[in-house]
């Protein structure tokens, strides 16, 4: 198994907002991963995706309970610098149809030395700088 794995922000939306049969795959990958003792990980450009919705919708519990997801486990934040910026930029570069998001998420990985990127987004397998693991796999 996966021993540090990347956190897309799909797979994240999916499991918080029970949206089936989304949430029930989420909810068994992670439940694996933790019983191998798996190293969680996503970026700050995850909360900047996932917070959206409920600031839109002014949802207070929606928001605690994203915090609350990261906490409990132990989700490691890596931060946008330099660096992945650059890396970002070479994929990008590499692969056209890549959006600016992804492309900094995939490079975040990279560079925390993540096994694993869990996404739900099946384009984002052609990126074979990073272990690209498709949900729906």
């Amino acid at each position: 198994m996966f021993k540090r794995i990347f956190l897309d922000t799909n797979p994240i939306i999916y499991f918080l907002e029970n949206e089936q049969p989304y949430a029930s795959v989420v909810r068994e990958f992670l439940a694996d991963a933790i019983m191998d003792e798996a190293e969680f990980y996503t970026s700050t450009i995850t909360d900047a995706e996932y917070l959206v919705r409920p600031y839109k919708t002014t949802d207070v519990e929606g928001i605690a309970s994203y915090r609350s997801f990261l906490r409990n486990l132990n989700v490691l934040k890596c931060f946008v610098t330099e660096q992945i910026a650059e890396e970002s930029a070479k994929i990008r570069a590499r692969y056209p149809g890549i959006k600016l998001g992804d492309s900094i998420q995939l490079a975040t990985s990279i560079d925390c030395g993540c096994n694993c990127f869990y996404t739900n987004d099946y384009q984002l397998k052609q990126v074979t700088e990073a272990n690209v693991i498709y949900m729906g796999e």
